[in-house]
């Protein structure tokens, strides 16, 4: 046995991951809009556009809704709110987290690439134009949607929200 194939039998891993790296990137040039036909959308369809959807907590008082979207693995610079649509509040981004973990002989690539989108009803009265968004956490966001309190309160036809029941 040569040095060379001495080296190479000792570093099995680094061989295949120079592979998948090649792999890899070969499908992140498909993902970019105008390198080589398009992107992933043009080439499959457009089934690529959301890949999952965030867990979203949602609390709501007369005075605001409140909601705290997990995004395990995203940055919170990725993170884009919508409200483009009447009614609708979107949350959006990309998650492109890379991790390379040495330990001894073996290492190891971790690649979690992936759109994701989740789209959210707006309540009566939302104040679009006051949207705030904050880091909570190293996961997640807070998205606060001030609401004027009298007039969802007239576009339910309601002036106390805490006489509604729920239908048995």
């Amino acid at each position: 046995m040569d040095a060379e194939a001495g080296a190479r039998a000792a570093q099995p891993g680094r061989d295949m991951a120079a592979l998948f790296d090649g792999f890899f990137d070969s499908i992140e040039s498909l993902r970019q809009p105008g390198a080589g036909g398009g992107g992933v959308d043009a080439a499959i369809g457009g089934i690529s556009a959301s890949m999952w959807a965030p867990r979203v907590e949602r609390q709501e008082s007369d005075s605001a809704l409140r909601l705290v979207a997990h995004l395990p693995g995203v940055a919170h610079d990725q993170v884009r709110v919508d409200t483009s649509t009447p009614g609708r509040l979107r949350i959006l981004g990309e998650c492109c987290a890379h991790a390379v973990h040495d330990s001894g002989p073996d290492r190891v690539r971790e690649r979690r690439l992936g759109q994701f989108e989740k789209d959210i009803p707006l309540p009566p009265g939302a104040r679009v134009a006051d949207i705030t968004v904050a880091p909570h956490g190293p996961d997640s966001v807070v998205i606060t949607v001030p609401k004027d309190a009298s007039r969802a309160a007239r576009a339910t036809g309601a002036s106390d929200f805490s006489t509604f029941e729920s239908g048995s």
